[in-house]
Order: structure tokens, then sequence, then C-alpha cells
């Protein structure tokens, strides 16, 4: 069986924010596990006090505890942990979706110091649909120090990117108010993969929660199926 190991991002709920992906992705035949990142799908409080190598010790067992072949589909942060995770363990497919290697808000790389005196951030708007606002799951607000963390983390994944040879999709969201489209483009270009694509979105940040969610989750299967097809056990 084809093995398909999905990370979410930053503040978001690790089942409700990845939409109709999962269960499409089932149907098609993939195995699918979604590990709840430490400090994730509770309270924004509990993010306190985690690191990202927390993030990445727990994506690493779930990853490991698949058999091969394996693939990775990432949001955000998460593509951020799958890029560590591709470069060190290998893998079949990567799917990163708006991958967070920058950030619009100018004040994201003073969090290290502002952590001092602003000790909460307030969540980015990551859904453009009105109606589907109202249904976000993910955190409000977040510890300023959890970004850090964040940040730390996002330096590492540039050096790393070049050494990851498989088949790559990267996603981009036009009206993305978290992560710029820069960061996205250059995210895609230190792929070291031969076999890369490249797509973008009429979508806020959450690409499965807002209006093309259900395209996206479509897209995202029909090329895994395509480059990482389901094998039967």
């Amino acid at each position: 069986m084809s093995n398909v190991l999905v990370l979410h991002g930053f503040t978001s709920h690790p089942i409700l924010t990845l939409g109709p992906l999962p269960d499409v992705l089932r149907q098609t035949g993939y195995t699918v596990l979604q590990p709840t990142l430490p400090g994730h799908g509770t309270r924004p409080e509990d993010l306190v006090g985690v690191r990202w190598e927390d993030w990445y010790r727990v994506a690493l067992e779930a990853y490991r505890s698949l058999p091969e072949p394996r693939a990775l589909v990432t949001l955000s942060m998460g593509a951020l942990v799958g890029a560590k995770l591709a470069a060190e363990e290998g893998t079949s497919a990567f799917v990163a979706m708006v991958p967070a290697l920058g950030f619009v808000n100018p004040l994201a790389p003073l969090a290290p110091y502002l952590r001092w005196v602003i000790p909460t951030f307030k969540g980015t708007n990551s859904v453009r649909d009105p109606q589907r606002k109202k249904n976000n799951p993910n955190y409000p607000y977040f510890p300023t120090g959890a970004f850090v963390e964040v940040l730390k983390l996002c330096r590492q994944v540039p050096p790393l990117l070049p050494r990851i040879t498989a088949p790559a999709l990267v996603l981009q969201a036009q009206h993305d108010s978290t992560i710029p489209e820069a960061a996205v483009r250059r995210f895609y270009q230190l792929l070291g993969s031969s076999s890369k694509e490249y797509k973008a979105y009429d979508s806020e940040h959450d690409l499965l929660l807002d209006s093309r969610a259900d395209e996206v989750a479509q897209d995202v299967n029909a090329w895994l199926k395509r480059v990482f097809p389901p094998q039967n056990r």
C-alpha cells in the first residue's frame, strides 16, 4: 500500500485544517497518517515551551512508522518539517502547500526580541471566503515564543532543499496574507527535484479551508496518482 504522511501548519488544527484532502487520498487508495504536532489541536497556551525539535520528533516517528513507499503532503510550517524529513529520510513524492519560508508581517523577524514585550501575536486571516471564515478551526492567537521556534526551523530549511530529489509539487495562494509569493517561489527554486511543478490558486493561506479547497484537494490527488500511484497490498 502507498502511504502518505500529512503535516499541518503552525496554529493549524491537525485534522480540520486539511479539509477534504485526507479523505480524497484515502478514497483513492492511499494509507494516510495525520499526526498532531505538539501544542496543536487544543489551545494556544499549549504551544508555550514547545520547540521545533518537538514537532520534528513527532513527525519523524510518524513517518518511520509508515512502511515504504512513502510520500509527504505538507502545509505551511508543516512543509518546513516535511522538507527536513524529505532531505534526511528520503521520500517518493513531496507536496508543499504555501511553504512558510518567509512571512508577510514585517514584525515576524523581530519575534525573538518582541517576545518579552508582546507575549502573543494575533492569528492571521487565513480564509478569504466570508462564510468559511466563520468556521476557521485554527488558533486565533499564538505565543510569540512559539513563533520564534518557527523562525529557527525556517532558517534550517534552505540548505536542505537542494538535497530533495523526489518529484515535488509546490502550491501558492494568490491572496496569502501570511506567506509572500517570493518565499514560496524561493522554496520551489531551491528544490533539487528534476521533476517539480508550481501552481497558484485564487485563495487565502489556508488553501484547504477556502473556496478552492475541493479543487486543490483534487489537484493534489491527481498529481500524486501520476507520480506516486497507489499500490495494492
